[in-house]
Parts: C-alpha cells; sequence; structure tokens
C-alpha cells in the first residue's frame, strides 16, 4: 500500500511541475510533440482512407436497424461475410500492391 502511495505522489509531483519548473507542461517530457504532429499528419491519408470503408458497414446496419430485428440480425451477418471473405480479401491484396 505504502508502495502505492508513493507512486501515485511522484506522479502527481511529475504532472505539475517540470525540471523547469513551468507549471502544467508535464506532457512535454513525454512526448515529442513536433514528431507526433508530423506522425498525424503522415498518417491523415489513410485515416481519411479508412473512415468511409468502416462507414459503408455502420450506415447499412443502421438502416437495417430501421427495420425489424430479423432484418438486422440478417443483415450484420451479410456484413459480417462480406467483410472476412471480401473486403478481407481486397484490403491483403491492395496491400500486397503498395510494395511493389
Amino acid at each position: 500500500m505504502a508502495d502505492l502511495v508513493a507512486g501515485l505522489e511522484f506522479v502527481r509531483s511529475y504532472m505539475s511541475t517540470t525540471s523547469h519548473g513551468e507549471e502544467g507542461r508535464w506532457w512535454k517530457k513525454l512526448m515529442d510533440v513536433e514528431e507526433a504532429k508530423n506522425q498525424v499528419l503522415f498518417s491523415l491519408p489513410m485515416i481519411l482512407t479508412s473512415l468511409p470503408y468502416y462507414l459503408i458497414t455502420l450506415v447499412s446496419i443502421m438502416f437495417a436497424g430501421h427495420l425489424r430485428e430479423s432484418e438486422l440480425a440478417g443483415a450484420t451477418l451479410a456484413n459480417s461475410r462480406a467483410t472476412v471473405t471480401g473486403f478481407g480479401f481486397m484490403v491483403g491484396l491492395s496491400g500486397a500492391l503498395e510494395t511493389l
């Protein structure tokens, strides 16, 4: 129990000040802001490409959800099968083409 309290005190002191005594700058010690910004900007096209891919399933399930439970169950099973057999296969093939 004493180790837990000591650990919490360390985290609290670590988060409250930095080595320069500035308040509220604890996150600068934990991550490089410029590197994080570069990584987010670099991955933005992939994020924007993946979003519609997952929205296709979401929208079709939402439309089927406005019907009855049996239609919702059927749409969910169809989406699961399409994702595993069709979409997954095509994503795998397109991922293999990226290396060429």
